[in-house]
């Protein structure tokens, strides 16, 4: 049983580019990703539990809201809304100063009430992760358990590579966090090299004192530069959004639209298909994506790569650009989104890994490797 490091948003044409000789017996394919982000898909890809499964597909679900304390301020608040920025800066002092934590996030006021927070992070807790049976046998360090910087995550995978356990799992996120902050390209490949770095030599040490064991490092997407902000001018097209009407939740790239007017949801369906920024899913594709519950939206469209949402629900910034860019994942899944493709690299390997692949084939590897058959 091997050595098994999952490294968040680690690009697939990253590896290949520059790491293309990392170690002498390295194989490496691309994988590509599913619709969503880390919350979904750390489950998917490991456990393979799927949204109508788990009953998430982003972070925030159309369930009514249990506090009455939120539901009751929301209500008091909802005339913000259209205040401009002022209702996006009550949300800001609310989450970080009055309840220290994402309440509210980027939602109306006035939709607050409808929308429950549901997302829960795989790696975040190990009461979580410790229940499902792929890592019963390992020790895991995990840098999103406790949100540890980078530096505490791999002295933890160090001593515990010394300590001879063969069985480790490892989870890292720096790559994630830096993608986030920089446009793809050298400035990027530079602020990454020297975490990659430590990480070799930790893997190499591993690999001296258990030669015939193999190595297995997967990321669940990559990550794409933001070129494009989009408003699909929803309101102008069809009036204002409400409970009798429609209700757009919109994520960065993700858009989730919820309408009991079946006339109306045609009239929206038939409009996106005309725009060319993102892509609307059909239910063969929501059947594919474990995502046929109507509590993820009548309607679900995904932005193709480099777009995001001008104003979404999710998080929203005032400051300036950042000079160094920004990037982003979650775009609509497809092998020409090139920045987008996560990456598969196993190293000492028993067998051969696939041209490309997708989530499904994905974790019948991660199962193979991990399980030692």
């Amino acid at each position: 049983m091997p050595l098994s490091i999952f490294i968040d948003a680690l690009p697939f044409n990253e590896i290949t580019e520059n790491y293309s000789q990392w170690f002498e017996d390295m194989q490496v394919s691309p994988l590509l990703p599913n619709i969503a982000y880390s919350s979904s898909l750390h489950w998917q890809l490991y456990c393979n539990k799927y949204p109508d499964e788990r009953g998430v597909l982003v972070d925030w679900v159309k369930e009514p809201e249990k506090k009455l304390s939120i539901r009751v301020l929301s209500s008091i608040l909802s005339p913000l809304d259209s205040m401009g920025n002022l209702g996006f800066l009550s949300r800001k002092v609310l989450n970080r100063i009055i309840y220290r934590k994402n309440v509210f996030a980027n939602i109306p006021f006035k939709f607050r009430k409808y929308f429950s927070q549901k997302g829960t992070y795989l790696f975040w807790n190990k009461k979580t992760y410790e229940r499902e049976e792929i890592f019963r046998d390992y020790v895991v360090v995990s840098q999103d358990e406790g949100h540890l910087s980078f530096e505490t995550t791999i002295e933890k995978l160090k001593n515990s590579v010394e300590q001879k356990n063969k069985n480790i799992f490892a989870v890292f996120g720096f790559a994630d966090a830096l993608g986030h902050k920089c446009r793809r390209g050298e400035k990027y490949s530079q602020r990454l090299k020297p975490y990659m770095e430590v990480l070799t030599d930790v893997i190499n040490c591993y690999r001296k004192l258990n030669p015939n064991e193999e190595i297995l490092i997967v990321s669940d997407h990559g990550m794409s530069t933001v070129k494009v902000k989009v408003d699909l001018d929803l309101e102008q097209k069809f009036g204002k959004q409400s409970k009798k009407t429609y209700i757009a939740y919109c994520d960065t790239a993700v858009m989730c639209i919820f309408t009991e007017n079946d006339k109306l949801k045609e009239e929206i369906e038939s409009y996106l298909v005309t725009r060319n920024e993102g892509h609307l899913l059909d239910e063969k594709e929501r059947e594919f994506f474990g995502t046929t519950d109507k509590k993820f939206g009548d309607i679900i469209y995904i932005l193709k790569e480099g777009n995001v949402f001008t104003n979404n629900w999710f998080g929203k910034s005032i400051r300036k650009a950042n000079p160094d860019g920004s990037g982003m994942h979650g775009f609509w899944p497809e092998e020409e989104a090139h920045d987008q493709m996560a990456c598969i690299v196993l190293i000492n390997g028993k067998s051969k890994l696939d041209r490309i692949y997708n989530y499904p084939s994905a974790h019948k590897i991660i199962k193979q490797v991990m399980s030692g058959v």
